[in-house]
């Protein structure tokens, strides 16, 4: 019986689990527009933000919402100012971002099935409620800029190296979160083109950045420079999902963010050398000006998200709605470190539900929630429903250290690349 599952849901057959799960998740996403009620969080805040933008505003200092001053780049202001412009009532642009939202879920389908992941995997993709949230309920800017990120990826999985970059940039222009794939797409350019190529990748993801935002540029440089990537910010230790369970003033404390910031940069060094680069830092791969392979797709995928995992599990707080950020690679990178494919039988299934609950682990912290006390940006405070609880705050972190280490003892077997 269990061989016979292991050969349904093998990537033989991945074509039609992804049309399976996407169209349950079609009539799933209609149902939730139709019966959840819309939420109001950041979508008023974005469209008075965007009106100063449609008056013809550019200083990004004159440009606040309920919220605080604007935090996002260009890229929001068009996207978001063209919403605005058009006047459509909340529910069809609720209808708008579940369309965006399948759009989404179908680029990673479609990413899952170029990596040879199985197809079972796809129908992980689907279960998260918050995620629904995030995209139908809520409006947020972290679902477009991941749909242009995964699309960037797909365009990579098939060599248009210069769509890719442009439509990084894209993403990076909706918001900063992207920015987290950098040392993986500058990789994977360098080791199938060189460092010429990787270059030539990085002025076109510039020159599109410029080109976005060079009314704000020409208005003000430095306060849109200053702003327009996350600004100051106002990180609550209420509102942190991650770590919520540890003291605020520890939260709050320079020195833990430094160390934050170290260990993201240290482990992105020794997964590089050990894991992702083919003989380490002092390889040849990494010293060619010039040269053109193939790199394997698998292998691209999994050095894609287990960057940007890396990253995510290094930040010093995660709000609600930045679970869209890598919730998809979840189930990929769980089947990459324990990849029940290797075995048989019943050792198959047992693997299969491990890759299960590390999916669900992720999923669950974001969805428990309490009471707490949270500042407005007039500095009045309030006490509200609706904050991440220091449970689930320790559920998350656990996850994240368990897959960490799972992913650090299963070694990227595609690292030889072959020439074009």
């Amino acid at each position: 019986m269990w061989d016979l599952l292991q050969k349904v849901s093998s990537a033989r057959f991945s074509h039609w689990w992804a049309l399976l799960a996407w169209l349950c998740d079609m009539a799933l996403t209609l149902l939730i527009i139709r019966r959840v009620p819309f939420t109001n969080i950041d979508w008023e805040a974005y469209m008075m933000e965007v009106d100063f933008v449609l008056r013809g505003e550019f200083d990004y200092r004159n440009i606040v919402g309920p919220t605080g001053p604007i935090a996002y780049p260009a890229g929001f202001c068009w996207f978001y100012g063209a919403l605005r412009w058009l006047e459509l009532p909340v529910p069809s642009t609720q209808l708008l971002f579940g369309t965006l939202y399948l759009a989404m879920l179908a680029i990673v389908f479609a990413v899952y099935r170029a990596a040879g992941a199985p197809g079972w995997l796809l129908m992980l993709c689907v279960l998260s409620k918050r995620v629904h949230s995030v995209f139908c309920l809520r409006l947020f800017n972290d679902g477009v800029a991941q749909l242009f990120l995964y699309l960037s990826l797909l365009f990579l999985l098939r060599q248009r190296h210069l769509s890719s970059a442009l439509t990084f940039s894209l993403a990076v222009s909706i918001k900063m979160q992207p920015l987290l794939y950098c040392p993986a797409m500058g990789l994977c350019f360098v080791l199938a083109g060189g460092w010429s190529h990787a270059l030539h990748m990085i002025v076109a993801i510039v020159a599109l950045q410029l080109a976005v935002a060079l009314p704000f540029l020409w208005t003000n440089s430095t306060a849109y420079l200053g702003r327009a990537f996350g600004g100051p910010g106002d990180l609550q230790h209420v509102w942190s999902v991650n770590w919520r369970m540890v003291p605020e003033a520890i939260f709050a404390d320079r020195l833990f963010a430094i160390g934050l910031h170290i260990s993201h940069i240290l482990l992105l060094g020794w997964f590089a050398h050990f894991r992702w680069i083919p003989g380490g830092w002092l390889s040849q791969s990494l010293r060619q000006w010039r040269t053109q392979r193939h790199l394997d797709a698998k292998t691209t995928v999994c050095v894609w998200f287990a960057c940007n995992f890396v990253g995510v599990a290094c930040l010093r707080t995660m709000h609600f709605q930045f679970l869209v950020w890598y919730f998809h690679s979840i189930p990929f990178l769980a089947w990459f470190a324990f990849r029940p494919d290797d075995y048989q039988g019943l050792s198959w299934a047992c693997r299969c539900v491990a890759v299960v609950i590390l999916t669900l682990a992720v999923e669950v912290p974001f969805l428990l929630t309490t009471h707490g006390t949270v500042r407005g940006p007039d500095g009045r405070s309030w006490e509200t429903a609706g904050v991440p609880t220091s449970k689930g705050a320790a559920i998350l972190q656990g996850t994240h250290a368990a897959l960490l280490v799972a992913l650090a003892l299963r070694r990227v077997h595609a690292q030889p690349q072959k020439e074009q």
